[in-house]
């Protein structure tokens, strides 16, 4: 107990330090609002840009980037990495419904006759438009009210697909400028810019198809399942950036060194400012290396994309419940709310206050939020209350409910966001990581027998113990027998050839939630927590 209220007090702490360094921040420049005048409206920002004008320099750097120093910045081999590496520019590729018969006879094509046979057996028609609207809008990434003759769809999941549209921060005033170093991520958003350095605003963009977004017309339905889209996995932020190739540099990379800003120099211009941009620190510059140097920066990303994860699912529910067409479909629920064996004490549904046979959204995205997270705390339960009770209300959810409470809901995620906000601009410390794998195994151990839930926790306690090891705060020996069989019971790995579809190993995913053992698995995770934060 002792233990529990001092992990407890260290993380009210951090917390205290976020808002204070915050609150401090606002009234230092509160007679002048960051980035000139806060009535100033908003440009008009488009998707017009494309691959080809983003590989005109993000390809490779030429001697004059490197003698002035904008590779210690940004690598400059974006476009050539992601079109080489990156299965998002395959996305297009694995679906599309252009090739010919000879083609498709081709044992790699088995992911393009899937497309087809969805379309088929979902009679959707040639030129109707269902194609672009539920496949290309998250297989190409586009807008698919407004679809950009620039935005090549041979090139799957490009630029402006994540990084937002760049009609704006592509001039040569913004980002092409070493001033756009200095700038926060708040003034890049009004340039259409999304600062993927954010948690919070990576994880909203990688779920907007890795989850759904109605509104933007990124949703599988349960119909598109049934007629053999593969099924979407939990999400981990930092699990899915691992798997990715990285066409970025970390933080730490970022900051290192931070004595030397002449042209040639071994640090970037303005590299102090761009850190004073993203993060509340003070101090030195030796202290503030350190600081960075010393800073669990992959467990705060998978710890805050996860809170995310959580507030966009229940986003998502509201967005369907405002939609006649989407509401009740299948998907929007846990799956195992209907495809349970029938069998005692064997997947039993984690909400203590579900009342049988009415079906609750995904237990996955349900990630409590720790006491770190303080401000309007109460409120913010009772909201989430009243929402999980409106699916107990009648079966499959009270639609008129949930759009009574939707105006109060949104208020008490927006206050989410900004406490998430806050924390993205701290550090990490590795008593914040026990804090965090103590948290996060008492909040989740007693709903393990949900595979979707167990493979999410594997991945998020993976992601912190694997960083405690780089920081040689960890044995690896300690934890290499636990970390492989977890890997092996739940399928954790991610990592496939560019050219490979996921419906290769579909079946074999599929076998395993369904014959995984809970009990063991509860207890690799127990014993790895336990390992991990005993450590002095």
């Amino acid at each position: 107990m002792k233990s529990r209220n001092e992990s407890v007090k260290r993380m009210a702490l951090w917390a205290l330090a976020c808002v204070t360094n915050i609150v401090c921040a606002i009234a230092a420049n509160a007679s002048e609002p960051p980035g000139g005048d806060s009535h100033a409206a908003a440009p008009v920002v488009h998707f017009n840009i494309g691959l080809k004008e983003c590989a005109a320099c993000h390809s490779a750097p030429n001697p004059i980037h490197t003698f002035l120093g904008v590779t210690q910045f940004v690598r400059l081999v974006e476009a050539s990495e992601w079109l080489g590496r990156d299965k998002h520019a395959y996305a297009f590729e694995l679906v599309r419904q252009d090739l010919t018969p000879a083609e498709l006879e081709k044992p790699g094509r088995k992911s393009n006759r899937l497309s087809i046979d969805i379309g088929v057996k979902l009679d959707w028609k040639v030129g109707d438009g269902n194609f672009e609207k539920k496949c290309l809008t998250c297989h190409v990434g586009r807008d698919a009210g407004r679809p950009s003759e620039k935005m090549d769809v041979r090139f799957g999941v490009q630029c402006e697909s994540c990084h937002g549209p760049g009609s704006e921060y592509t001039q040569l005033e913004h980002h092409q400028q070493v001033s756009w170093r200095a700038k926060t991520p708040e003034e890049k958003a009004v340039l259409g810019f999304r600062d993927l350095s954010s948690p919070s605003s990576a994880a909203a963009v990688c779920l907007s198809c890795h989850l759904g977004s109605i509104h933007e017309q990124r949703f599988v339905t349960h119909a598109m399942y049934a007629a053999g889209h593969p099924v979407l996995p939990p999400f981990d932020l930092q699990t899915f950036l691992n798997a990715m190739p990285p066409h970025w540099k970390t933080l730490q990379e970022k900051s290192e060194p931070i004595k030397a800003t002449t042209p040639g120099g071994p640090a970037f211009e303005l590299q102090a400012e761009y850190i004073g941009a993203h993060f509340d620190i003070q101090g030195s510059i030796d202290e503030i290396q350190l600081a960075i140097q010393g800073s669990y920066d992959k467990t705060r990303r998978s710890m805050l994309g996860g809170l995310a994860a959580n507030d966009l699912g229940i986003e998502l529910i509201h967005q369907a419940a405002t939609e006649p067409a989407v509401w009740g479909d299948y998907s929007i629920y846990n799956c195992m709310g209907c495809h349970q064996e029938l069998k005692k004490n064997i997947r039993s549904l984690s909400s203590e206050s579900r009342i049988p046979g009415r079906p609750f959204p995904a237990d996955w995205l349900t990630l409590e939020y720790p006491a770190i997270h303080v401000s309007n705390r109460e409120r913010n339960e009772l909201h989430t209350r009243e929402f999980y009770s409106s699916f107990n209300a009648i079966p499959f959810g009270d639609a008129k409910r949930l759009n009574q409470i939707g105006h109060n809901h949104r208020v008490s995620l927006s206050e989410r966001l900004l406490d998430r906000r806050k924390m993205e601009r701290q550090f990490m410390s590795k008593e914040q990581v026990h804090d965090w794998l103590q948290f996060l195994w008492k909040s989740r151990r007693d709903r393990l027998s949900d595979y979707w839930v167990a493979k999410q926790t594997a991945w998020m306690v993976l992601i912190a113990v694997d960083e405690l090891v780089e920081h040689s705060a960890l044995q690896s020996y300690a934890i290499a027998p636990l970390r492989d069989e977890l890997r092996a019971v739940l399928r954790l790995e991610l990592r496939r050839p560019q050219r490979q579809s996921v419906i290769d190993d579909q079946k074999e995913v599929l076998e395993t939630a369904r014959s995984f053992d809970p009990v063991r698995v509860a207890e690799l995770l127990g014993m790895m927590v336990a390992a991990a934060t005993s450590s002095p």
